[in-house]
């Protein structure tokens, strides 16, 4: 069991949301501890207590007996974490230096319909991106997800403070898709890069997918369950206890850990020195402004928005790793082109042409700058797009 929370963790626990939600800022714990501690020792008993009253709350929810769902979930959840580390350990054991460049993986957020206190998930919006470290962006899908017809009665409280919160897809919305089979099938038909006549099918076999292990509002379990629950919205006779998951999802910071590990580069001083974790390196730099979709570039909240989560995980991966291994970063499919407008656009589809005739390059600054990922990550600011005016 996790030690008890008190008065102090609580307040620092506030701050680093209200950091994260408001200003797209994230710092660690430590971080944050360190800088408060003055502001703490400053502040009245009577400022303290309210934070004291928290901190019970957070304890008295460790208390709380799980009911026997919760207790499976939480054993398949776990057990599930270590199969995908095996299986990913493996995967990379059988693959070659010179294959790695043309591997492709999968990168995967979901935003999601949530009462925490219930442990009730359904997506919001989901958003996955195949890439290759050699052309960057392969194909990407995006889909908001409503729920309006379908929430559960009894909730609406806790999922309106959810969404609020987070990515502020409101759950009663009636304009958003409710087609759950065809939302399920186009997702399924583009994890398989094939038409899929038969979801039902018990030897579905779909490929890996790499999302965030844990963040605020989100962590690999909500994203696991949320797909889980969208099966079995679709086909009812599905036990969520007791079928087996068609979904493998893995960790996208072990994703990271493992191409390192091929290329050697955790063994590079120019890695080492930069003193980065994996989660570090994944989260840097701004979910810029068009790289959303339209709903969330609409309420200028694009950084909350799954598919700029995905298109940044990939052009942070290439980045770090491009420097390593020699490889060429290619402005709009690597990394995002920045337009004269200050939004940034990435081709999002390989089968679209692209060159500097088609983006009309007129102006390019400091190019070498710009794409060099090591002089980025080294200062701890990437640069995440390439200037062009247009």
């Amino acid at each position: 069991m996790s030690p008890k929370k008190n008065a102090f963790f609580a307040f620092v626990t506030e701050y680093q949301k209200e950091q994260m939600i408001d200003q797209n800022i994230s710092f660690s714990f430590q971080q944050l501890a360190d800088k408060l501690t003055p502001i703490w020792n400053s502040m009245s008993d009577n400022e303290k207590n309210k934070y004291k009253i928290f901190a019970d709350k957070l304890n008295s929810k460790r208390k709380e007996k799980k009911n026997p769902e919760q207790i499976i979930t939480l054993h398949n959840n776990s057990s599930d974490y270590w199969k995908m580390k095996e299986y990913l350990e493996n995967m990379f054991e059988s693959i070659s230096e010179e294959e790695l460049l043309n591997t492709k993986f999968i990168l995967l957020h979901v935003n999601c319909h949530a009462h925490e206190a219930e442990k009730y998930y359904f997506p919001a919006e989901i958003a996955a991106l195949k890439f290759n470290l050699s052309k960057g962006v392969l194909h990407t899908y995006h889909q908001i997800v409503g729920l309006a017809n379908n929430y559960p009665r009894g909730f609406a409280g806790g999922m309106r403070e959810y969404s609020d919160k987070f990515h502020q897809i409101d759950c009663w919305d009636k304009n958003h898709p409710e087609n759950y089979k065809k939302i399920l099938s186009d997702f399924i038909n583009f994890l398989k890069d094939e038409e899929i006549s038969d979801l039902n099918d018990s030897t579905l076999d779909l490929p890996c997918m790499f999302t965030v292990e844990t963040e605020i509002g989100l962590d690999m379990m909500k994203t696991k369950n949320s797909l889980e629950r969208l099966y079995q919205t679709v086909f009812p006779e599905h036990d969520l206890l007791n079928y087996k998951s068609i979904f493998k999802i893995g960790s996208v910071e072990r994703l990271l850990f493992e191409i390192t590990k091929k290329t050697k580069m955790n063994l590079d001083s120019r890695s080492i020195i930069t003193g980065l974790t994996t989660h570090d390196i994944l989260k840097t730099g701004l979910y810029g402004y068009g790289l959303g979709c339209t709903y969330h570039e609409g309420r200028n909240i694009a950084f909350q928005c799954s598919k700029a989560r995905v298109l940044q995980w990939m052009s942070n991966i290439c980045k770090y790793v491009g420097e390593f291994i020699g490889l060429q970063l290619i402005p709009g499919r690597h990394i995002a082109v920045q337009l004269k407008d200050g939004s940034r656009m990435i081709v999002e589809n390989e089968d679209t042409p692209l060159s500097k005739a088609d983006l009309r390059m007129n102006s390019i600054r400091s190019l070498s700058d710009q794409i060099n990922p090591m002089n980025s990550f080294l200062q701890n600011e990437p640069s995440t797009s390439l200037l062009v005016n247009i």
